[in-house]
C-alpha cells in the first residue's frame, strides 16, 4: 500500500514539474530594462542580482525528505524558475533584442546547460552559428514534458540531503545560484550575438503566437 501511495506521488510530481515549466514558458515576463550602449556590465550584474535572488529563496525552502516534501516544495521550485526566466528577459531587453524572447529561445536559455539532449529541436548549430528553431505548441508541450521528467527525476533524489537542515540549505542555496548564473550565461551569449550580428526575427506564424522565428546567431 505504501509503495501504491509512493508511486501516485511520484507521478504527481512529474505532472505537477511538467504543467508549472509550461506556465514558466507560455507567460513570458515583461522587463524593466532597455538597451543601452555597453550591455556587458549591467548583464553581470543582472546575473549577479538574480543568482543571490535565487540562492537566497532556494536555501530558505524548509523540504523534509521523501515526495510528499518535494509536492510542498513545488510552489517555490515555480518561484526560482520565474527568478531564471525575469532574467533572461532583462538580458534580452538589455540587448536591444527582447521582442526576440520567444518560447523556445526562453526554453533554450532556461534548460541548455541542464537538458541539452533534449534540446535538439529546438536548436540547430550550423558551424559556428546556430538557428533557434520554432515548434508547434504540441512538440513544446511534449518537449516540457520530457524536461520536466528529467527535472523531477534529478530533484527526487535530492531529498535525502534534506533530511539534514543545515547542508541540504547550503546545498541548496549554491546550487541554485551555480544553475542560475548557467542561465544568466547562456542568454547573455545569445542575445549579445544577436545583437553583435544585427539579426532581424522573421515573419512569425500567426497561428503560434509569441514564437517568432530567429535566424541564425554565433554562440560563444
Amino acid at each position: 500500500m505504501k509503495n501504491d501511495s509512493n508511486s501516485k506521488k511520484l507521478e504527481d510530481i512529474k505532472d505537477k514539474f511538467a504543467k508549472i515549466l509550461v506556465d514558466v514558458i507560455t507567460d513570458i515576463p515583461e522587463s524593466m530594462h532597455s538597451k543601452i550602449e555597453n550591455p556587458d556590465d549591467k548583464v553581470k550584474k543582472l546575473i549577479q542580482q538574480a543568482g543571490m535572488k535565487a540562492a537566497t529563496l532556494s536555501a530558505t525552502l524548509s523540504i523534509p525528505a521523501g515526495m510528499t516534501g518535494v509536492l510542498t516544495s513545488i510552489p517555490d521550485i515555480l518561484a526560482v524558475w520565474r527568478i531564471q526566466a525575469q532574467l533572461v528577459s532583462d538580458i534580452a531587453a538589455t540587448y536591444g533584442k527582447l521582442a526576440l524572447l520567444t518560447q523556445e529561445a526562453m526554453i533554450w536559455c532556461l534548460f541548455r546547460h541542464s537538458a541539452a539532449s533534449l534540446l535538439r529541436d529546438v536548436a540547430v548549430r550550423t558551424g559556428s552559428r546556430i538557428v533557434i528553431q520554432k515548434l508547434s505548441f504540441a512538440a513544446i508541450e511534449k518537449l516540457l514534458q520530457k524536461i520536466g521528467l528529467q527535472v523531477s527525476t534529478k530533484f527526487i533524489g535530492k531529498t535525502a540531503l534534506k533530511a539534514i537542515p543545515v547542508l541540504g540549505a547550503i546545498g541548496n542555496g549554491a546550487y541554485t545560484f551555480y544553475d542560475t548564473n548557467e542561465v544568466g550565461k547562456t542568454a547573455s551569449a545569445y542575445f549579445k550575438s544577436l545583437a553583435d550580428n544585427k539579426v532581424e526575427a522573421l515573419e512569425s506564424d500567426p497561428e503560434s503566437p509569441n514564437t517568432e522565428q530567429e535566424s541564425s546567431s554565433e554562440i560563444n
